[in-house]
Formats: C-alpha cells, structure tokens, sequence
C-alpha cells in the first residue's frame, strides 16, 4: 500500500473543505486511519482520508450490478447494527464539476454497499470523493459517457 500512496497525487485529489461547505450536499466525517486500516482503501482513493456522507438520490450508477444476494444480506446486517456500520468501508465516488458549476456524482464500484443502503432506505451512504473529470468519466464509460456537464 505504501508503494501506491507514494504515487497518488494527493493535492489533486483533495476537495477545499470551504469549497466542499458552501457547494457540495455531502457530509465530511475527518478519519485518521492507522496502518492495518489503509487496507480499506482503493487505488482511486488511496491518499484520501475525508470520508462524506452523500445523498443517494444525487449519485448515478450508469452500470447495472450484478449482486451475490447473500453479500447484501449480510452487509444489510452489519449496516443495521450500532457497532458494526463502522465496519463497512466507504465506496468511492468520482465527482466532477460541471462547466457551469454542477455537481456530478458517479459510483461504478461498491454496488452490494450501495444496494444494502438502497434496501435499508438510508437518505446517506459513507463515500470518498475521488476529483474526476469528463475524461476519467470516458474511461470508464466509452463512447456513453457525457460530452457535457452543466
């Protein structure tokens, strides 16, 4: 894990927290992770520490899952109990800032999290900004991603 940190470029990634006040509808939840808790991380997000708590309603999942249904029980479990939620780690979401100011939020990886959020009705699921743009969009998507984004 040190090796991919070294190589994140953190400065890009890091969302301006007046920014994040005044323009964003997420919640930020300040993490220090200790060494055995960096395993939690993924690549995109590896030099990330701000965990938010964003809407469901404002993300988009442009690709159909495919779910293990016994994987959404058992973390629907761990989500509904007091201690074990902090088990859960966040899923990370790509978010790009459209041309006039929009705020766009895609997952494509995390879908048994977000699904046990979805089923359990919660308005929030714990995420980590990952600063993206049309172009890191267009990678994942091809030719059906957005050419534009207000």
């Amino acid at each position: 894990m040190k090796f991919i940190s070294y190589f994140v470029r953190e400065s890009s990634r890091r969302i301006p927290l007046i920014l994040h006040r005044i323009q964003n509808p997420v919640h930020t939840i300040h993490t220090h992770r200790s060494a055995a808790a960096t395993m939690d991380t993924t690549v995109h997000s590896a030099g990330i520490s701000e965990v938010h708590h964003v809407p469901m309603s404002v993300i988009k999942r442009p690709i159909p899952s495919i779910l293990d249904e016994q994987k959404v029980i058992s973390l629907m479990d761990t989500i509904n109990g007091e201690a074990s939620e902090e088990e859960v780690p966040p899923i990370d979401l790509l978010w790009i800032t459209g041309s006039e100011g929009g705020q766009y939020y895609f997952s494509f990886g995390g879908c048994h999290r977000f699904e046990a959020y979805r089923r359990l009705q919660r308005e929030t699921i714990k995420a980590k900004l990952v600063r993206s743009t049309l172009g890191d969009l267009y990678h994942y998507m091809g030719s059906s991603a957005p050419k534009y984004l207000a």
